[in-house]
């Protein structure tokens, strides 16, 4: 499983300073290191012989006048616009503006819109512009000068490479501050930050590269790193595909799934069979009696009949709890399960009784949102959507989705579980506080019954993992789905996509990553 360390701005901040109080890295090489890598980057672009930076007057101006010098050494047309007076420069940015100044740069003042507007032919008569106005410490909506130079580097730059995140875009979560850059490349330094895999800001950053800026590694030994962006390379899925010769069904797990009421059969159907489909050697449906005919299930599945009224789970279900437990791996309990009173009570005690890992999802986390604590202590998998974690949180749902990794954090942090907080870029929070942002998925699973394949396949990577493997499982499975539903998209299309055609794709995505 490949990882990309996330930062907030503030994270940033602390290795930066760190860098320099600990290590005795100055702030001035970091600066030099920084805008270094951005002039590499663009001299390994093609068909580029006059570049125009556009430099603010932070940090992030700072980067951008050393990107300038470099490039003018290399022997490029370089022109520098510096958008406030050289006067009110300070530290880094102001020292590297007077080595520009004394390495012969073609530079250029623009604190007014008046100055600026002269200084256009240089935008668009340039084959790069490089965006140095802000950086990620944007707090405020972009006005004035700053937005009309955006606005212009937008509609006239041929490309445009902006330094650690485009300007206009929230670092912190992808909010664009009235106006923003459309950048074709964004190089950025040590890590992500949030603002490049949210939206909207994700879509202005273009390409994205992520370079080292001299940092030591030691510097985040022993500190909390809380956010990475993961990719599915096939490191948990090949050692399911690679199998020993001299293994039976019993060594890959048995996921009982608790699922369905009357009208809600296909949930339970689409959960089962996900199960299967992702490698558990057994998967068993327990459903209500009278509805379990009605579930179109794989001959493969097998069924536990529970006692039921009126297609509903009723309390009599509770006496067959451990007889259903009985040789089981893992739990997935919830797609279409109904939350009816008496269902209630049985999921209640069934997790109370459950000693294997547990994956809750759909009308479980309904019925807990209802009734408050997670009986049990075995591990335990929410696999909420946003309406469903706002039940869970007792939040509005608007501000789960402003801060949901915060949310989704904390709340497996306070609850002691592994929380799957669902949507773009879907969220898993592990207890200790690791939240792992995943990078797949698409408009098109936006489509009943994604999420009770999710569950299935959650429940089947679960069932064959070792304990140490817990984590790991989890998040492939969370990559997979998404994986799996990328390749149906590309094949049918996002409209046509169905939760049927993530299951049917999913070994695509194991042979594709194997």
């Amino acid at each position: 499983m490949k990882e990309i360390l996330v930062f907030d701005a503030e994270l940033m901040g602390t290795y930066d300073r760190r860098a320099e109080e600990e290590y005795g890295i100055a702030s001035l090489i970091l600066m030099e290191n920084a805008g270094g890598w951005v002039a590499k980057k663009i001299l390994e672009m093609e068909d580029v012989f006059v570049v125009t930076v556009v430099a603010g007057p932070g940090n992030n101006g700072g980067d951008g006048i050393v990107a300038a010098r470099h490039l003018h050494n290399h022997g490029l047309s370089v022109n520098l616009i510096l958008l406030t007076s050289p006067e009110k420069l300070k530290g880094d940015a102001k020292k590297n503006f007077e080595i520009a100044h004394r390495s012969g740069l073609n530079i250029f003042i623009a604190s007014t819109e008046k100055e600026w507007d002269g200084l256009l032919p240089f935008i668009e008569r340039a084959d790069v512009v490089v965006d140095a106005i802000f950086g990620t410490g944007l707090k405020r909506e972009v006005k004035g000068l700053f937005a009309r130079a955006i606005e212009d580097m937008n509609l006239l730059a041929p490309r445009i490479v902006s330094v650690d995140i485009p300007s206009g875009v929230s670092s912190e979560d992808g909010s664009v501050m009235g106006v923003a850059v459309e950048a074709d490349l964004t190089v950025t330094f040590e890590a992500l930050k949030f603002g490049h895999i949210f939206p909207p800001g994700e879509g202005f950053c273009g390409d994205i590269e992520v370079v080292k800026i001299g940092i030591p590694l030691d510097a985040y030994e022993g500190q909390e790193l809380p956010y990475r962006l993961t990719y599915p390379e096939g490191l948990f899925p090949a050692k399911l595909l690679r199998r020993e010769p001299n293994t039976h069904k019993g060594d890959y797990g048995h996921v009982l799934v608790v699922a369905g009421s009357v009208g809600k059969t296909g949930a339970s159907a689409l959960a089962s069979l996900a199960a299967l489909k992702a490698g558990a050697g057994l998967v068993t449906l327990a459903a209500p009696a009278d509805v379990l005919h009605l579930i179109p299930l794989s001959p493969e599945i097998m069924t536990y009949p529970l006692p039921s009224s009126n297609g509903r789970i009723n309390r009599k279900a509770i006496d067959l709890i451990e007889d259903m437990l009985q040789g089981k791996t893992v739990l997935a309990a919830g797609p279409g399960l109904g939350t009816w009173e008496e269902t209630g009570d049985f999921l209640m005690e069934l997790l109370r009784k459950a000693s294997i890992p547990r994956v809750l999802d759909a009308d479980a986390l309904n019925i807990l949102a209802e009734r408050g604590k997670i009986p049990g202590n075995s591990p335990t998998v929410l696999t909420p959507h946003p309406g469903e974690f706002s039940r869970l949180t007792g939040k509005p749902k608007e501000e789960n989705l402003r801060r949901r990794l915060e949310q989704a954090r904390e709340y497996a942090i306070k609850h002691k579980v592994f929380l799957v907080l669902k949507g773009y870029r879907t969220t898993v929070a592990a207890p200790d506080g690791t939240a792992y942002i995943n990078s797949t998925g698409n408009p098109g699973m936006a489509t009943g019954g994604s999420g009770d394949v999710l569950t299935g396949i959650i429940a089947g990577f679960l069932a064959q993992a070792k304990e140490e493997e817990f984590e790991e499982a989890l998040v492939e499975a969370v990559g997979y789905h998404g994986l799996a539903g990328d390749l149906a998209a590309a094949e049918l299309t996002q409209p046509y996509l169905t939760a049927g055609d993530i299951i049917e794709y999913l070994s695509e995505a194991f042979k594709e990553n194997a």
